[in-house]
C-alpha cells in the first residue's frame, strides 16, 4: 500500500509540474512561441462546453458526449467528477467572450504566464480546469501539443525568413513600432471560430490554431502577420475614426480590420515575388470580395488610394481621408 501510496504521490507532483510548465518552442527576433498545457486545456474545454450548448446536451450527459472517443477509458466516476466542469464552463464562461471579454483576455494571459488568478470567476475555473487537469494530460496533451509542434516545425522557417522583411515594412506603413517585447504566440488547438485572435492589455499576445483550415500552408504566415498588425494598427484605426465621426461607426470599424487584410496580403505579395513565387493573400483565398460587399468596396478604395500611400505617392492623411470618402459613399 506505501508502495503505491508513494507512486500515486509521485505521479501527482509530476502532473503539476508539467501542467504548470510553460513549453517555449521558439524564439525568433519578434515572436515567441509557445505550447501551454494549462491554457489549451481552458481553449479546449470552452470548445466542448459550446458544442454542448449547440446539440442542447443534458447536464448529465456533457462529459459522456463531449469526450465519447475516450469513453471506454472512463468510468462512471470519472464522468461524475467532469460534468459539473463542463456545466460551469457552459453556465458561466460561454457568456464571455474570448476575445471582446477584458476578463477572459486577463485569465487567458495569466494561465499562459503562471501568474495567479484573481477575480472569484477565475479562480472558479482555474479549480475547474484542475480537476480536467488528469484526464486532459492523459488522453488529449500529447496529440494537442504533437501537433503544436508539427505546424511549427512546418511553418517556423518561413516566418523566420519573412519576418525581418514584413515587419519593418508593416511598421512604416502604419507608421507605428512594436513593443521592445516579443510577442507571445500560444500555440494551441482551439482559437475562436476565426483560427486566431490577438490583443494587447499587459503584453502581446496571440492565440493562434494550429489546426484551424485556414492557418495552413502559406497562409499560415499571413495569418501571424495579420495578427500582428493588430498591434500596429491604433494610430490608423483613429485617425479613420475621426475622420469618419458623426457617421455609422460601424463602417470605420469594418475599415480598418479590412484594411489589415490588404495591407497583411500586399506586402506578401511583394515579397514572394521578389523570390519568384505566386501568392494569393487570405482574403482572395477565402473570397471574401464575393461573399462580403462592404468588403469590395473597402478593396476598390484600397487600390485606388492605399497603393498609392504605400508607394509613397501619397501622405497617410490623405490617403485615409480619400479611402474613408470612397468607402462612406458607396455604403
Amino acid at each position: 500500500m506505501k508502495k503505491y501510496v508513494s507512486c500515486f504521490i509521485v505521479c501527482f507532483i509530476f502532473q503539476n509540474i508539467l501542467f504548470a510548465q510553460k513549453t517555449v518552442l521558439l524564439e525568433t527576433k519578434y515572436y515567441s512561441f509557445q505550447s501551454n498545457v494549462a491554457l489549451n486545456a481552458h481553449l479546449f474545454l470552452y470548445n466542448k462546453a459550446m458544442s454542448c450548448k449547440f446539440k442542447k446536451i443534458p447536464e448529465d450527459s456533457l462529459a459522456h458526449y463531449s469526450f465519447k472517443d475516450k469513453i471506454k477509458f472512463l468510468k462512471p466516476a470519472d464522468l461524475s467528477a467532469l460534468n459539473p466542469v463542463l456545466k460551469f464552463y457552459m453556465d458561466s464562461l460561454l457568456n464571455k467572450d474570448l476575445l471582446f471579454d477584458s476578463l477572459m483576455r486577463d485569465f487567458s494571459d495569466k494561465l499562459g504566464n503562471e501568474k495567479m488568478k484573481s477575480s472569484k470567476w477565475q479562480s472558479t475555473a482555474f479549480e475547474r480546469v484542475n480537476v480536467f487537469k488528469p484526464f486532459f494530460l492523459k488522453f488529449f496533451w500529447p496529440a494537442i501539443d504533437a501537433e503544436n509542434k508539427a505546424w511549427l516545425k512546418v511553418n517556423g522557417a518561413q516566418i523566420v525568413k519573412l519576418e525581418t522583411l514584413l515587419v519593418p515594412e508593416l511598421e512604416r506603413i502604419y507608421q507605428t513600432k512594436l513593443p521592445a517585447n516579443k510577442i507571445c504566440v500560444d500555440l494551441t488547438s482551439y482559437a475562436t471560430w476565426a483560427g486566431a485572435y490577438s490583443y494587447s492589455d499587459t503584453f502581446c499576445h496571440i492565440i493562434f490554431s494550429t489546426s484551424h483550415r485556414s492557418n495552413q500552408g502559406d497562409l499560415a504566415a499571413e495569418v501571424v502577420f495579420h495578427e500582428t498588425s493588430h498591434f500596429l494598427i491604433d494610430k490608423v484605426s483613429a485617425m479613420i475614426s475621426s475622420m469618419t465621426k458623426g457617421k455609422d461607426i460601424k463602417q470605420s470599424i469594418n475599415l480598418w480590420h479590412n484594411l489589415i487584410f490588404y495591407t497583411t496580403g500586399y506586402v506578401l505579395v511583394n515579397e514572394y515575388a521578389k523570390m519568384g513565387k505566386a501568392f494569393a493573400p487570405y482574403y482572395v483565398q477565402m473570397k471574401f470580395q464575393d461573399k462580403f460587399p462592404d468588403f469590395k468596396t473597402d478593396i476598390e478604395g484600397c487600390h485606388l488610394y492605399w497603393d498609392p500611400y504605400i508607394k509613397n505617392q501619397m501622405s497617410l492623411e490623405d490617403a485615409l481621408k480619400a479611402l474613408t470618402n470612397h468607402v462612406l459613399e458607396r455604403k
